[in-house]
C-alpha cells in the first residue's frame, strides 16, 4: 500500500518515540473468563492458569488482513496514471463454427502484486491480577523508520493486529516487558469533595484536552459533588484522562475525557476493571458495570443507582 495516511494517533505515537526502531503491539487487561476468546492467539488454561503458545501467524479466520497475511494480495493503485494494458479473448468467427483472437488496448490503474507478509503475532503474559491478566500481543517485526518501506510496513502491522485484538498501538523496539507493565498501571489521585477546581487542574496539565470538553467535564464534575461522594478520581500517566467520584470503599463512577458519551459505574474490583476498554467492558456485560449514557436523565439514573446500592 503506498500514500499511506494514518490516523492523528498514530502520529502523534510517533512523534512521542524517539527510538529508530519500533514495532506495532497491544496491551490488554483480559478477565480469565475471557481468556477462550483468544484462543486462535496463542492464549489458553492449563492448571489454572493462563498460558501461551509459541508465536503465529493470525489464523485466516481472523478477517482479510490475516487471509492477505498469510496468501498476499492485489492492490490496484487508483492514485497512479492509467497505464496502456493489451487484453486478448476468442470471439466466433463469421460464417462459421470457429473462433479467433481479439486484441485490443485499454487504459487500466496499475496493479501491484503483494507477496505473503507471513507476519506472526506472539502473545506474552505481563502480569496476573485478580480475576484477570494483562497481556502483550506484539507483531514480531520491529520496523526501521529509515526504511523507505516504514510507511507500508507499519499500516500493515497495524491492519494486521487491530484485526485480530481489536487495537493496536506503536512501542519503542527496544522496551522491556517491565516497562510495558508500568504503562498500563493505573495511577489515581484522590482528592476531596469540593476540588473541582484541582480536578480540572489536573486534567488540563495532562492531556490539554479541547476546551469544550474540559467545561464538560466541570458540569460533570459538578453533579458528582453533589452525590455525597468520598473522594474525587484523577487518572495518571496513560489514564490521564479519567475521572469520577468514589462511593464508599468499593463503588466508583468513572468517565474519560476521550469518551464522552457515557459514565461507567463500577460495583467492585474497579481498579481491574477500569483498565479494560470501553468495547470489552461493553462486551463483558459483567453484571457489576453500568453503563449509563450522557442523555437526557443520566444524572437521576446514577442517582437512583447509588440510592439502590446504598450508597451516601
Amino acid at each position: 500500500m503506498s500514500g499511506q495516511k494514518f490516523s492523528k494517533a498514530v502520529v502523534r505515537q510517533l512523534a512521542a518515540i524517539t527510538s529508530t526502531r519500533v514495532v506495532v503491539a497491544a496491551v490488554k487487561t483480559i478477565p480469565v473468563d475471557d481468556v477462550p476468546a483468544y484462543s486462535t492467539l496463542g492464549l489458553s488454561i492449563h492448571d489454572g492458569k493462563v498460558a501461551v503458545d509459541r508465536p503465529a501467524p493470525p489464523p485466516r479466520a481472523c478477517g482479510i488482513h490475516a487471509v492477505r497475511n498469510l496468501d498476499g494480495w492485489r492492490e490496484k493503485r487508483t492514485d497512479l496514471p492509467k497505464e496502456q494494458r493489451e487484453i486478448s479473448s476468442y470471439a466466433p468467427s463469421w460464417n462459421g463454427g470457429s473462433y479467433h483472437l481479439v486484441s485490443r488496448i485499454i487504459e487500466a490503474w496499475p496493479v501491484l502484486n503483494h507477496a505473503a507478509c507471513n507476519l506472526t503475532v506472539s502473545a506474552t503474559v505481563l502480569e496476573h491480577l485478580k480475576g484477570a491478566v494483562i497481556v502483550k500481543f506484539r507483531v514480531d517485526q520491529p520496523l526501521d523508520r529509515a526504511a523507505f518501506d516504514f510507511a507500508e510496513k507499519l499500516d500493515v502491522n497495524l491492519r494486521l493486529l487491530r484485526e485480530a485484538v481489536g487495537e493496536a498501538q506503536i512501542y519503542p523496539a527496544d522496551l522491556s516487558d517491565e516497562d510495558y507493565v508500568r504503562l498500563q498501571h493505573v495511577d489515581w489521585e484522590f482528592l476531596p469533595p469540593g476540588s473541582v477546581d484541582r480536578v480540572l487542574h489536573c486534567l488540563g496539565t495532562s492531556r490539554n484536552p479541547d476546551p469544550k470538553r474540559m467545561e464538560v467535564a466541570k458540569t460533570r464534575l459538578a453533579t458528582l459533588d453533589r452525590l455525597g461522594h468520598y473522594d474525587f478520581i484523577v487518572g495518571r500517566g496513560s489514564f490521564a484522562a479519567y475521572f469520577g467520584a468514589k462511593f464508599g470503599d468499593k463503588l466508583v463512577a468513572l468517565e474519560s475525557l476521550q469518551y464522552g458519551n457515557a459514565l461507567y459505574v463500577f460495583e467492585e474490583d474497579w481498579e481491574t476493571l477500569s483498565q479494560l476498554s470501553r468495547t470489552d467492558l461493553m462486551r463483558r456485560r459483567d453484571p457489576s458495570v453500568e453503563r449509563i449514557p450522557h442523555v437526557a436523565g443520566w444524572q437521576s439514573a446514577l442517582r437512583k443507582k447509588l440510592r439502590n446500592l446504598g450508597s451516601p
